[in-house]
Formats: structure tokens, sequence, C-alpha cells
């Protein structure tokens, strides 16, 4: 075919016959008419209040791409949840084009179709209706990067806005990687780069990506955005990963500089970061990912995640501010802060340090949501609302290591039985496995349509339990992160997991107010679905006495005895062979209960509560109970140093207690 005979396609760049309406490759319009708007006789008809397969209420539209309209509509059928319909026109099209742009279209849906990813729109249903084709999506509401970046008068973001974006991008396209086949997205570029309100990121429009394929020499049809593409997208050999980085690299690039790519492709300039020496890995970083030689580049998205997250730190400690990438490590003795009156410093300098306070950690700049004591009793972490999880030697309180893998709050956390590892829970829909010694991640599980709250090893530490505000408990793989069981017989959020010490045993709760506890394997053993509606409790317990949300469950060491603490200002013990319960407290306090665990005898339970305090209870005598009175604030974790002398307690004050157990 003649070149005559060609056009390009302003988006992606892929070459189309003269006579085609819409590129074969990403749906855009290929006959924009003089001034620039696409004919609304092509699409974009729907008018507000209008209703699509009686189900989608049409809101108004959201704007024009690929093969069409996009509108904002309402699900009525699913709570009226907002979602993003993209519409494709069928009309004006012959037999070939008409093909194309439908295998094009649906192309789309059947890769996002699989894919779950907190950086991801979801998919939801592809239609047809009156003769257009339509997808069901997620509704995000916010503003491309490239709408961003050209409201900004030298058209450059903060340097802590672009760690954040970029961070966010590697996450998403290091999940793209890993698939198997991996899919490489192709067409990376501010333009398909969302951001909400939020500063929460969106990878969008899959119109042109791939799976890649082992052995073929190149991609079938030569792909990719100028200035953004990386060479061998242009036909020169099959697109990798590595074409990704390359991609994000000139995003990165447009990001730091204001400099357009597309204005000179495949020529990039340094990023004159001279006077700030702790950027200075940043230029060799960006350089690199644009190299014109694919074994030059980074390895990885990971590895440029990671080589981002110590540049962000280093940046961070040469401002001599904290950030949400580095936090001031360290620990304080008791009995040396001073109030500091309207400091935002304020609440944990007023901490109230006991006589049998060892030592406080005073690095976490929110609210600490969890503490775990690890099982060879050498170190402390805590996870916190400051997106973080810090490390600290159990002996003396020093600051150990940061974590800064997650980009929302970090909700819980877990030790692996041999000490070596971390798993780590947070808002960002994941859970992530790291190396409680370096640091560095080893894998994130996606498996969760909303934020992660509850994590737990199995006792021998080849599996993880984790809970999410889907309703769902996931059970995974804690080294290929592949999903083994889901149980779904909850009805709200999970707010707490805990695996009995024997293996057999997975208790769930949350705020639906039940405690279940089920064998995960006879529940993994399918059963007939006439079964599952005359008996849908067979092979699980079902503990309803709460009457509020329960926050934390514990198992005793022998594991015949379960512990649950709730907002119902009640902590319950059950004893899990009768189902009765053998202790409760908490029925004259108003605090609201937050964390329950046993001492490593089984003798001993400390509680943590909205009251402030941490009180340490004989289940086996009627003795009153020890109570700790260090905190500030609410109590939100505790947790026993392996031999029993010593907790460990955290909480809205921002600060790990470590003290005497009496």
């Amino acid at each position: 075919m003649s070149l005559s005979s060609l056009q390009y396609c302003d988006k992606c760049g892929a070459s189309n016959r003269v006579q085609a309406v819409f590129c074969k490759a990403c749906g855009q319009s290929l006959r924009t008419p003089p001034g620039g708007s696409i004919s609304s006789t092509i699409t974009g008809l729907l008018s507000s209040r209008s209703m699509l397969k009686q189900r989608y209420l049409i809101l108004g539209p959201a704007g024009r791409g690929g093969f069409g309209a996009v509108y904002k509509a309402s699900d009525t059928h699913f709570g009226n949840r907002l979602v993003a319909i993209k519409e494709m026109s069928q009309s004006s099209l012959n037999a070939l084009e008409l093909g194309e742009a439908t295998t094009a279209f649906k192309r789309e849906a059947l890769l996002l179709a699989g894919l779950i990813h907190p950086n991801l729109p979801r998919i939801y249903e592809q239609f047809t209706d009156t003769g257009r084709s339509y997808l069901v999506m997620d509704f995000i509401d916010g503003e491309t990067l490239e709408a961003h970046l050209n409201k900004l008068r030298n058209k450059r973001l903060p340097i802590e806005k672009v760690f954040d974006i970029a961070l966010q991008l590697c996450s998403v396209l290091d999940y793209l990687h890993t698939r198997q086949p991996p899919i490489i997205f192709r067409d990376l570029k501010p333009a398909n780069v969302m951001l909400t309100a939020t500063g929460h990121v969106y990878l969008i429009d899959f119109g042109i990506a791939r799976h890649f394929k082992p052995g073929q020499t190149k991609d079938t049809t030569a792909l990719g955005s100028s200035g953004y593409a990386a060479p061998e997208q242009y036909g020169k050999s099959q697109t990798t990963p590595s074409s990704d980085l390359y991609s994000l690299g000139a995003t990165l690039h447009q990001m730091l500089t204001g400099d357009d790519p597309s204005e000179s492709p495949f020529h990039f300039t340094p990023l004159q970061l001279r006077n700030q020496p702790a950027l200075a890995g940043l230029d060799t970083l960006v350089m690199s990912m644009l190299s014109l030689d694919i074994n030059k580049r980074p390895a990885s998205a990971a590895a440029v995640r990671q080589e981002l997250l110590r540049i962000a730190a280093q940046y961070s400690v040469g401002q001599g501010q904290p950030s949400q990438y580095t936090l001031p490590g360290g620990y304080q003795p008791p009995g040396i802060t001073k109030p500091v009156r309207g400091s935002k410093q304020s609440m944990l300098s007023q901490v109230r340090p006991q006589l049998n306070t060892l030592y406080i950690c005073c690095g976490h700049s929110s609210r600490v949501t969890a503490v775990a004591w690890s099982p060879d009793g050498k170190r402390i972490a805590s996870a916190s609302y400051d997106k973080t999880v810090q490390v600290w030697d159990a002996a003396n309180g020093s600051h150990l290591l940061t974590y800064k893998g997650h980009y929302q709050r970090v909700n819980a956390l877990a030790w692996s039985p041999d000490s070596k590892r971390l798993v780590s829970a947070s808002d960002d829909k994941t859970a992530h496995v790291w190396d409680a010694t370096t640091g560095n991640m080893l894998c994130s599980y996606y498996g969760h349509d909303g934020q992660v709250n509850a994590v737990a090893w199995s006792p021998d530490g080849t599996q993880i339990v984790s809970g999410g505000a889907d309703k769902t408990v996931q059970i995974w793989n804690a080294n290929t992160r592949a999903t083994i069981y889901t149980y779904r017989n909850h009805t709200d959020k999970i707010l707490a997991v805990a695996w009995s010490p024997d293996g057999r045993r997975i208790a769930s709760a949350g705020k639906d107010r039940k405690i279940l506890a089920w064998d995960p394997l006879k529940d993994q053993q399918k059963r007939s679905l006439l079964s599952q509606i005359l008996f849908p409790n067979q092979g699980q317990r079902v503990l309803d006495r709460h009457h509020g949300p329960i926050h934390s469950l514990a198992w005793s060491p022998d594991g015949k005895l379960l512990a649950s603490a709730s907002g119902d200002h009640r902590v319950l013990v059950w004893d899990m062979l009768l189902g009765n319960i053998t202790f409760a407290h908490g029925m004259h306090t108003s605090g609201t209960m937050n964390a329950v665990a046993w001492s490593p005898m089984g003798r001993h339970l400390a509680i943590g509560s909205n009251d402030k305090t941490v009180q340490v209870w004989n289940t086996t005598s009627k003795a009153p109970p020890f109570t700790y009175c260090g905190h500030t604030g609410y109590v939100m974790a505790v947790a026993w140093s392996p031999d029993g002398s010593r907790l460990a307690s955290a909480g809205v004050d921002r600060t790990v207690q470590v003290w005497q157990a009496v």
C-alpha cells in the first residue's frame, strides 16, 4: 500500500486507510471537521435523564474519547453508584471499518475485565443498544495530567507531586508487567493519566495495550504517541515492559521540565538539577529510562519505584523537614519531652511516661493503627495513617527502618513466623509483603476491591489471610500472591482476622457485628448449591453477642479461646469448643475497645481502648487489672513480647510505647 493511500492517527500514530472514519487501533476519530469538533450525528446523542438498558440513568456528557462520547451515569441497579459509559457509534462505517472499530473497542474491555488494581478503572459490562456499543466502567472524578499541566504557568509540577504520581504509575505498571502473559500498555502519556482531587492516579485508555508474546520479533502494528513512544514501538522490534518505562521516563521528564516531548521526539535535555544535590539521582534515573538502547534502561517498574523511593527520602532529609516519604525516626526515653503550646506536636509532647515505661518511639506523624512484635523478639513494627510502617529495635527503641511502599494510610501489619518478612495492609487496596531487614517489597496483593483492613499469616508462613471493605476474607500465597480462596459470608466491612495457632481455623469479624470462625480447608471444598441454601453456616461457628463493630480478634496460645474487642465497649472471651462466653469486660467503661492481645502463656489479656489506657487482666482470677496510662489519645493497638515480659502499645498520640508488663 502506497503512502498516499494512508492516513495517520494524531493520537496513537497508527496507519489507517484514507477512507477510514476511526483509527483501527485506538478509536480516535480521523475525520475531525474544521473547528475541531466531532459531529453530533455520529455519537453523543444521549440526553440527560435518558435510560440505557433500563438500568443506567444518563446524567450528562463527560467528554469525548476514542470512538465517540463518554457519559456520566448512575447505576440504578447498584445503589446509584456513578459510572462512566463509553459509547462507540456504529453508523457511517462500512463492514471492514465496523469490524476494525468493534475489535479495538472490545480490546479495552477484555483487557481491563481481568485486572484489579487501585490505579485502574474497573469494567462492569459491555453491551450493544440501538446500533451502538457501550462500555460501563468506573467514573473517575478528576482531570487528565495533561489538562492539569496545561493549567500551570510553567507547566511543571512540584517535586513532591512528581514523586507521588510517579510512584503510583510504577505500582500499576509493575502490576501489568507481572501478569502472565505481561501486559504492555504502549501509550503512557499525560493524556492517559487521570488525577483525582485527592491525588489518586488512574491509568486510562487501554485501546492499544497488548499482551507480550514470547518469541515474536516485532509488533503486528506500529503504534504509539509521538514523543512518548519508545523507538521499538515503530516496528523495529516487539514492545516489552521496557517500552512502558521509556514512556514513563518521557512523562516524568515533562512533569519536571515543562517540555512537551512530542515537539522533539527522542531528544531530551538534562533535568538541570545540579543546584539540588539530593536530586542528582533523579536526573540519572530519568535519562536511563529514556535510553534508546533497551538494555540500558532500568530492569523493571519495581526497580524504578525502589529508586524513586530512595531519592524521595534523600530529598526530604535534605530539605530538613518530614514528608510522606521520610519521617523523623528515633525514640524518646521516658520523661524528657516538654509540652509545646500551639505546636502540631503538642499531643506527642504531653505523653505521660509511667514508672514502668521503658521507652517511647516517636517517629510517626499521624495516628498509629497497628503494632506487632517479631516472633524472635528482636524488633517491633508499627503502621500508621502517615502511610508508613516503621521498624524499631526492641532492645532500646532505636529506629531501624521506614517502609514507604503504600501511598494511602496503613491499617494493619503482621510478622511472618520466621521474623524475616512483614505484610502490611492499606487503604490503597493492596497488601504488601516486604523484607523486614532491607525494606524491599517482595510482592503486592491486589485481590481486594476496597481498602484492606486486616492481615494475618498462616502458622507455617506459606499463606496470608486478609480482610477488607469489600466484605471478603481472602487467602493467598505469601510468595506468589496467587489467590487461593475467597470467603464471602460477611455482610459488611471486615475489620479483623486471626489464624488459629494450629492453622485449622480462621476467625473474621467486622462491621456486621458477627464473628465467623471457619475451617479454611473445609470451606474451600465446593458444596452443592442446595446445601449452601439449606445449611448456610455449615462448617463455621457464628458468634453474635456483640452489639457494635468488632475491631480486634486474638486466639489464645492453645487455640481454645478467642478474644474479641468491640465498639460496644466490651471485650469478650469465647470458648471455641462450646461457643459460650468465659470472660467479659467493659460494660462499665465509656471507651470503645480497639485492641486485644493474649500473653504468650495465655493467662493475661491486654486491652487497648478509647479511654486512653491499656488494661491487663488475669482471665483466670477476679483480681483487678493493671492499668497503663501513658497515652494521651485513643489506644489503637497492643502487642506482647514473645517472652511475655513487655508490652508495646500505640495509638492516636502517634507514639509506640514499650513498657514492663505487670
